[in-house]
């Protein structure tokens, strides 16, 4: 989906958004049921998010806070073993994501710690994300309440809901 904006080279290299620490775990994709459907057809692991939503099984081997499981979909050589059109929504989108501030407002955030993610990039994934993007990712939210994420500072918010207040 941002292969216009990220070469693959550029993600390849990083898979940040592919590493989870166990306290992170819960940042692992909610995924929307057609990549349920796809993944289970897959044998990929499921788990559930605290909040209910479906996501990827992480191999964790311990109970230490800091231990680090990598996706069970990466490649360390080649990437994700899913081809694009299968991966889950918000692994498409990354390093943008759905969130929501304490008063429900929508909002769409931007990592901008992501290596990939250089000035020039930044400027055309921001565009892209409040521009051409926008109603998929709005559409996306509506129908997968349960992938839209607290408000985190680690994201920058790009673009925000207007409310009629």
């Amino acid at each position: 989906m941002l292969t216009r904006i990220f070469t693959p080279e550029s993600c390849a290299h990083c898979r940040l958004c592919c590493n989870f620490h166990r306290r992170t775990a819960w940042e692992t994709p909610a995924l929307e049921p057609e990549a349920v459907q796809r993944l289970r057809a897959r044998n990929v692991p499921l788990t559930k998010h605290a909040n209910g939503a479906d996501t990827i099984a992480l191999p964790f081997q311990t109970n230490d806070p800091e231990e680090v499981a990598l996706c069970p979909l990466l490649d360390t050589t080649k990437g994700c073993t899913l081809p694009r059109g299968e991966r889950p929504f918000e692994c498409r989108i990354w390093p943008l994501r759905l969130m929501h501030d304490a008063d429900g407002t929508l909002l769409i955030g931007c990592y901008e710690s992501c290596p990939a993610l250089t000035p020039p990039v930044q400027e055309k994934l921001h565009a892209f994300a409040t521009g051409e993007l926008l109603a998929r990712l709005l559409d996306f939210a509506r129908e997968n309440p349960a992938a839209i994420r607290p408000l985190d500072p680690a994201y920058r918010v790009i673009w925000q809901e207007q409310t009629n207040q």
